[in-house]
């Protein structure tokens, strides 16, 4: 056995992660596993990790993700079905059992006792060349056609910036992306480093929530554990746009605080190195941009209606909260930004309410109507409004517009629970080590 071989085994698992329907915080709780990292791309990663379940309609997009991974490679299914043109295919539904498993995979390929997983798909392009230049290349005259099925960059829409004629570049994006919501797919028209266009042509899963705002709608839970669970819901989405903005040191600050999270935990550290960091004058889109009209914010609910002012909150109508003297926490902006500081002012305000409670020993007082994270859950759920996002994305600049889309939480809220906790699984597993 070479060298090279047990360097490569000692290495952390490169894992590409494919989110699907009704699966816990894995991204957020394997972040923290020793022996793994999770890459952005299946061309970085040697496992595959498929977590949760597929529907029909994403599975070809799977096999394509699947076929980009570098051999040897493997992939890992979590509560899903695998391909059936596997052979022995990985399967751990065990949810304490993922990192090690995860890990041990790596290490076997690297190894050469396993054998790489094989190809789904032939071996050609996935779709024809079609048009041809005067010299018998490129697309029609080279300004046109699709080749391969990759449409060439084309001046066809008026720049919306400045007047300059920039060519259109449009592809799709997801629905595997790791800065996108699982499942969403868009078609997206750039000109430059401008969006001028974002099509959603597959919608994003339905998001969860900790089982206590379900076991809320049923009967009365303690504020201390809900509130704590909200908490912790708005540092998971902090984690994914801080590491979206390129700030890997903070979101995994936030995801720790996250991990530990109780009654007597602090934001405030968090927010200072935030704010001394420069993350709103550096890295967040200026002021203005991203901003969501009073309408809109109304759709969409929760923490992005109140970072636009609209004080709706449906603990104000709870008995118990208003002992504690809640009441909604709000700015104004309505942008990108605002949203941003939305999250911590609400992380902050549910630590508040979560630490007065416990003293009180306090209950909730209403069970039909219990505002998640996402937003109010009364008659009806949040649904989607992933549709959004084809009004407040176009005219922003790429980086802007990824940001943008990390403040918008537009996922359904899925109204099912899940069957187990998986934050304490993985707690359980990260206690006994991973290699």
């Amino acid at each position: 056995m070479s060298w090279q071989r047990r360097l490569a085994a000692r290495a952390p698992a490169a894992v590409f992660l494919a989110e699907a329907a009704r699966i816990g915080p894995v991204r957020e709780t394997l972040a923290l596993v020793p022996g793994i990292r999770l890459v952005d791309t299946p061309r970085h990663a040697s496992v595959l990790l498929v977590a949760g379940v597929i529907p029909t309609g994403w599975r070809d997009d799977l096999r394509r993700i699947h076929d980009q991974l570098p051999a040897p490679f493997a992939s890992v299914w979590c509560r899903c079905e695998p391909f059936e043109a596997l052979r022995n295919p990985i399967r751990i539904d065990v949810v304490e059992a993922l990192p090690q498993g995860v890990v041990e995979t790596h290490r076997e390929l690297m190894l050469g006792k396993r054998d790489s997983a094989p190809r789904l798909l032939p071996d050609e392009p996935p779709n024809p060349w079609e048009g041809l230049g005067d010299d018998g290349h490129g697309g029609e005259g080279m300004m046109g056609g699709t080749p391969y099925g990759r449409p060439m960059a084309m001046n066809m829409q008026d720049d919306r910036r400045d007047g300059l004629t920039l060519d259109t570049l449009t592809f799709r994006l997801g629905p595997f992306h790791s800065a996108l919501p699982p499942g969403l797919q868009a078609e997206v028209s750039l000109q430059g480093d401008l969006v001028q266009a974002w099509t959603v042509t597959r919608k994003p899963f339905a998001g969860v929530v900790e089982p206590i705002f379900h076991a809320a709608r049923q009967s009365s839970v303690p504020i201390a554990e809900l509130e704590l669970a909200r908490a912790r819901h708005h540092l998971h989405r902090l984690y994914r746009g801080l590491w979206l903005a390129g700030w890997p040191t903070m979101a995994e600050r936030a995801l720790r605080l996250a991990e530990k999270l109780g009654p007597n935990s602090d934001v405030a550290g968090l927010r200072r190195e935030l704010e001394r960091g420069g993350l709103w004058r550096l890295a967040l889109p200026e002021p203005g941009r991203g901003v969501l009209d009073e309408a809109q914010a109304r759709q969409l609910g929760g923490p992005a209606a109140r970072a636009a002012g609209i004080d709706a909150d449906l603990r104000s109508e709870d008995a118990s909260y208003r002992r504690l003297g809640f009441a909604p926490t709000c700015r104004e902006a309505g942008d990108t930004a605002a949203r941003w500081r939305q999250w911590l002012d609400e992380i902050e305000q549910s630590l508040s309410l979560a630490g007065r409670a416990a003293r009180y020993d306090l209950k909730t007082a209403e069970t039909a109507a219990v505002e998640t994270p996402r937003g109010p859950w009364a008659e009806g759920f949040p649904h989607d409004m992933s549709d959004l996002l084809g009004e407040v994305l176009p005219e922003l600049e790429w980086g802007e517009a990824l940001l943008t889309l990390a403040s918008l939480d537009v996922a359904a809220l899925d109204p099912l629970p899940l069957a187990n906790d998986w934050r304490t699984g993985f707690a359980e597993a990260k206690r006994e080590g991973s290699p």
